[in-house]
């Protein structure tokens, strides 16, 4: 299938309907067609993700209900995985940790606004679920991919957690970073679980960093989409390391604030990724 650039998308995607409803076996042939390689990638400066964030800012500024509607929802459904999973420290780390793998995906609606926009098409919280509807296969299966991270990192995790505490977590209260395991946890247990998670979300970064704007963009197969993320993150290491470091940074702050700044600050991310990815990859 031929890359579509966005400014020539219809309204509503027409031209991607009809390519929704193509069998799986044409979705596979999309994805590993070497029209990959011939994706540009461009260079990007160094302090390029400063830009990106006023950009999504100004972005959500646009949409400001339906991006905060998107936020609203996430934040509910964080909340929920908290709930039920306070009362296992492991699983409570691994539900945070967990939850950044996914916001990615989650977040694609907030691309389809920032899409919109610069197409000069309408928006609202019921138009940004249409690149949702369209390209739900694509994006299943990519969910499957973060939801088998997931489960391995909740394994290795309450591995780390049982090996250091020997079997006898500590009760969880009130935040986490008001309980006592982060201050008396030593060097090794910190340097391990930080290693493996951040091992995995590396990976996780590479395969998503612009994979799924370019989803909603253009349709692309999940092969050729992870593909050039890949591409995109190797060819701007200094600015992706920065952008990576950006995102973990106001997610901290995010669940810092018991998880309410999420609202503002995920459908901020999620335009912003927008942005990065109409900065680097070219037609």
């Amino acid at each position: 299938m031929g890359v579509i650039p966005s400014g020539i998308a219809g309204e509503d995607h027409l031209y991607f309907e009809q390519k929704s409803e193509e069998t799986d076996m044409s979705e596979q042939n999309v994805s590993i067609h070497p029209a990959e390689h011939a994706i540009s990638i461009r260079q990007v400066g160094l302090l390029s993700p400063f830009r990106w964030l006023r950009q999504g800012w100004e972005d959500m500024r646009h949409s400001l209900t339906a991006s905060l509607g998107h936020g609203l929802i996430i934040t509910a459904m964080g909340w929920v995985v908290i709930i039920f999973a306070s009362n296992h420290l492991y699983f409570f780390a691994a539900a945070i940790s967990g939850f950044m793998l996914v916001s990615p995906l989650m977040a694609a609606g907030l691309y389809e606004l920032s899409r919109r926009k610069e197409s000069g098409q309408p928006v609202s919280f019921d138009m940004s679920l249409n690149g949702l509807r369209i390209n739900g296969r694509r994006l299943a299966r990519l969910a499957a991919l973060l939801v088998l991270s997931i489960f391995v990192w909740f394994g290795l995790s309450a591995i780390i957690f049982k090996n250091y505490f020997h079997g006898e977590l500590p009760a969880i209260s009130g935040a986490i970073y008001q309980t006592s395991w982060i201050t008396s946890a030593d060097a090794t247990f910190l340097l391990t679980y930080g290693a493996v998670g951040g091992v995995i979300a590396a990976g996780v970064f590479l395969l998503t960093a612009v994979s799924i704007p370019m989803i909603m963009d253009r349709s692309t197969g999940l092969i050729t989409a992870m593909g050039t993320s890949v591409r995109a993150v190797m060819a701007n290491l200094p600015a992706m390391l920065l952008w990576a470091a950006l995102l973990v940074t106001l997610t901290a702050i995010g669940f810092a604030t018991q998880i309410w700044g999420m609202i503002v600050i995920i459908p901020l991310l999620g335009h912003a990724t927008w942005h990065a990815y109409r900065d680097i990859v070219g037609a």
